[in-house]
């Protein structure tokens, strides 16, 4: 497939946008569609095209972080509903 590379570094690039326009809250469906565009593209693409498109992606900057995330560890007992991280709660 001609173009192959170039379409999955697009797709990869959307992706992320919208992500962070979601909050990192984009719907299930929305994601699988993109994970099965993005399938399609990285096995009609060449071996040779694999490796240059991960060498470009993990050359890229990673982005920040917050140091602190505001979640927790939990104690969690067994047949518990609770999950095992809590969001800790801010003062505003």
């Amino acid at each position: 497939m001609i173009g192959a590379a170039d379409r999955y570094i697009e797709l990869v690039i959307e992706l992320l946008l919208k992500r962070a326009l979601a909050d990192d809250a984009l719907p299930e469906d929305e994601e699988a569609a993109y994970v099965d565009e993005l399938d399609r593209c990285w096995w009609a693409m060449s071996k040779a095209e694999q490796d240059e498109v991960e060498r470009m992606i993990a050359s890229q900057p990673s982005p920040e972080a917050p140091a602190e995330l505001g979640e927790s560890d939990t104690t969690v007992t067994r047949g518990s509903k609770d999950p095992p991280r809590k969001r800790e709660s801010r003062a505003a």
